[in-house]
């Protein structure tokens, strides 16, 4: 899997909430929706082309919301396995999209654009285009493997007033807003794990840190100052070091079992949680869908982006010396 556990598809619950940095907003249900805004895929090469156009056009059949999945570009160079490829696009085939020539072409019939190629290198040559026509642009995590290329991304977005995001669906763990930060006081530090499965073409933590990464930054928001980070023949280790003295440490495991979690620790209380997956994907799909509709991203671009420059720094110590390295800052 290339995102987190595929789960079922369920109806969007009428408490739904999406996770916003770093504390849970609640988005009420819209009335039925009388205009459909036609949604692009961007990528083939990942299980979330199928599962994400199952989950937004079940919603937009259930009059949920005014968005469907409709077109689809296959922007080669894939990153999975040639049989996997042809039975996504098949699966999503028979939901109704049609697979276009270009991605101009793509770009020319819809109101929105998730970007979904798995190899994240990838992301800012396919994003590009639709942030310049001031398309809204989802992008898939993560969101680059390079800190250049995703100051890219943020500068096109705000040259062209382009909403745009990315996010991983541990921002959509509803453990997160489960934290009763009354009793927790005010928060220190957080021992975050997850797994640390590892890819070629996303080296260290790009391909399955990005998910603790960003779950962390979910709980209490961006300020890393410095990163260290070492590698273990069975688990990587970071350390984030924040401008106001918060301190992280991620633990990524790559023989122990899929769970993410986190102990967060606070100057009144200390709250443990591991995050259970039935409803996250349904979560962040929610998101998504009222991201297009024009509500609130449940990330900001900016907060992102650090997350690439940490885990750009968290590289540079991984392969170097293990010592910290100062992560870069983003305006």
């Amino acid at each position: 899997m290339n995102g987190g556990p595929i789960l079922p598809t369920a109806q969007l619950p009428s408490d739904y909430a999406v996770t916003m940095n770093p504390t849970l907003i609640e988005v009420p249900r819209p009335a039925k929706p009388t205009k459909t805004l036609r949604i692009g895929a961007i990528g083939t090469d990942s299980s979330h082309l199928p599962e994400f156009t199952r989950r937004i056009n079940g919603l937009h059949d259930q009059g949920l919301s005014a968005c469907r999945v409709t077109a689809f570009y296959d922007a080669g160079h894939h990153g999975m396995p040639a049989a996997d490829v042809r039975k996504w696009q098949s699966t999503t085939l028979d939901m109704g999209a049609v697979q276009v020539a270009s991605q101009d072409s793509l770009l020319d019939q819809v109101d929105g654009v998730m970007v979904l190629a798995v190899d994240g290198r990838r992301h800012a040559e396919l994003a590009l285009p639709s942030l310049r026509r001031g398309l809204p642009t989802y992008i898939d995590k993560p969101l680059t493997c390079d800190l250049h290329q995703a100051l890219s991304i943020l500068t096109a977005a705000r040259s062209s007033k382009a909403r745009c995001y990315s996010a991983s669906s541990l921002r959509f763990a509803a453990e997160l807003g489960q934290l009763d930060r009354s009793k927790l006081g005010t928060l220190l530090a957080i021992d975050a794990f997850g797994p640390g499965e590892l890819n070629d073409a996303m080296p260290g933590v790009f391909f399955y840190g990005v998910h603790t990464v960003e779950m962390v930054d979910a709980i209490w928001g961006p300020g890393v100052k410095r990163v260290r980070a070492v590698r273990a023949t069975d688990r990587d280790l970071m350390d984030l070091e924040y401008h106001d003295g918060r301190h992280a440490h991620l633990r990524l495991e790559r023989k122990g079992c899929y769970d993410f979690g986190a102990t967060v620790h606070g100057d009144k209380a200390i709250a443990a949680f591991k995050v259970d997956f039935a409803d996250v994907y349904n979560r962040l799909v929610a998101g998504m869908v009222r991201f297009f509709e024009g509500g609130p991203a449940p990330a900001e671009l900016r907060d992102i982006v650090e997350n690439i420059a940490v885990m750009q720094a968290a590289n540079e110590s991984l392969f170097g010396d293990g010592g910290w390295v100062p992560v870069a800052t983003v305006a």
